[in-house]
């Protein structure tokens, strides 16, 4: 489906697909996040082709009803350590370059909630003119569900704090700058920054750096903006930076970073 723009009753109606590409390596206990992500793209307000790259072949339909796009299984057998398809769905994205208006990219316990798109859709332009990428916060929840981010975390001796501190002001928003640790398992790109992605040397492993394999395909071109910021509301982050991680493994691990919570990252 094409970009297309008209108004009902001077209400400007938006029509745009997406094309999302999922690594999954083989794990029966592991169908249950990629379920949920399915059932999350599900509720997507724009159509959704989604492609699982796997090395064993499967049943759709045990990933439960899909109506917002199509699902496709892309079995790749690699003679090459099993970390490396974190890396093949790159070359069927290159293909399909023209075909989608927006790429996503999302490691298979990533949960990126419909919000999180509308969150992205509205901040995003302004933020490419100025060569600014918009952040997000990979997120886990507790027992009691309070909200930790996995990527922004305190040292186990106490020492590191990696708490935000850093504004910017653009076109009268106010932004905290992530300068601390930007990953969070995914991107999302419209069509012309994914285009300026292909022609980057960053679209290639052996050009980015202080990754390791599966980070590597998972970070993007981050690296290539002057700056990673997130809009702030009262003083606050913005909710819908969050995205979800969905095993819940980090938070209260002990002897490791102790996660920050989200409403506290934010230090001004």
């Amino acid at each position: 489906m094409r970009l297309f723009h008209f108004k009902i009753k001077n209400i400007k109606i938006i029509y745009m697909n997406i094309v999302v590409h999922i690594t999954f390596y083989y794990n029966i206990e592991r169908l249950k996040y990629l379920q949920k992500v399915i059932s999350e793209i599900n509720n997507y307000n724009y159509e959704t082709d989604i492609y699982i790259h796997t090395n064993k072949d499967f049943s759709v339909d045990i990933l439960g009803k899909y109506f917002n796009g199509k699902i496709e299984l892309v079995i790749h057998h690699l003679s090459i350590h099993p970390y490396y398809l974190t890396w093949q769905h790159r070359n069927l994205m290159k293909l399909q370059k023209d075909k989608y208006d927006i790429f996503m990219y999302i490691e298979d316990d990533i949960l990126v909630p419909k919000e999180a798109i509308s969150y992205w859709l509205k901040y995003k332009d302004n933020l490419i003119k100025n060569n600014i990428n918009l952040g997000f916060f990979r997120i886990e929840l507790d027992e009691k569900g309070k909200h930790y981010t996995t990527d922004n975390a305190t040292s186990p001796n106490g020492k590191i704090k990696q708490f935000l501190t850093k504004t910017v002001n653009i076109k009268g928003q106010k932004f905290i700058i992530n300068d601390q640790n930007h990953y969070c398992a995914f991107w999302i790109y419209d069509k012309n920054e994914f285009n300026m992605f292909l022609e980057s040397k960053l679209f290639d492993i052996k050009n980015i750096r202080g990754y390791g394999i599966r980070e590597a395909a998972a970070i993007g071109m981050t690296q290539k903006y002057k700056m990673t910021v997130i809009p702030l509301i009262n003083n606050k982050l913005n909710k819908y930076c969050k995205i979800y991680h969905l095993p819940n493994n980090y938070v209260g691990l002990l002897g490791h970073w102790k996660l920050n919570l989200f409403d506290e990252v934010v230090h001004i």
